[in-house]
């Protein structure tokens, strides 16, 4: 039996508080727009897409199944103008397996509910609100 690592704790809980309600009272975003639940019947989609390394974004971090990446300050969602936000924090995969990094996100009012993650890796992560 494997041992639950705080990732896999934090998607679960993640996942239960954002499908939980019928108005999704939890703010949160995924790396893409049709994983998003439209009814409760829906929810196993969202556990599906994570558990598939599927990413949903909150103030405080993102995760999967099998990854989580937290940060600071808290991520404040603004799509009023040109907005650029530099986070410092890290990524733990099973292991467990620590990487620091950087984190810049990019709102913009030209597109609403979406926020483009630049860190690491070689191509941007764009990430889209299911809760407006």
């Amino acid at each position: 039996m494997t041992t639950p690592t705080r990732s896999m704790i934090t998607a679960a809980a993640v996942l239960c508080l954002a499908t939980t309600s019928p108005g999704f009272a939890e703010r949160y975003f995924v790396n893409d727009p049709a994983a998003c639940p439209t009814n409760a019947e829906e929810q196993d989609r969202l556990m599906d897409f994570a558990n598939d390394g599927g990413l949903i974004l909150e103030e405080d971090g993102f995760s999967s199944m099998e990854y989580f990446c937290s940060f600071e300050p808290d991520l404040q969602y603004h799509w009023d103008g040109y907005q650029v936000t530099t986070h410092v924090g890290h990524c733990q995969t099973p292991g467990p397996v620590f990487m620091p990094t950087l984190f810049t996100f990019v709102m913009t009012q030209e597109a609403p509910g979406e926020i483009a993650l630049f860190d690491s890796n070689e191509y941007t992560t764009r990430f889209y609100s299911c809760t407006d």
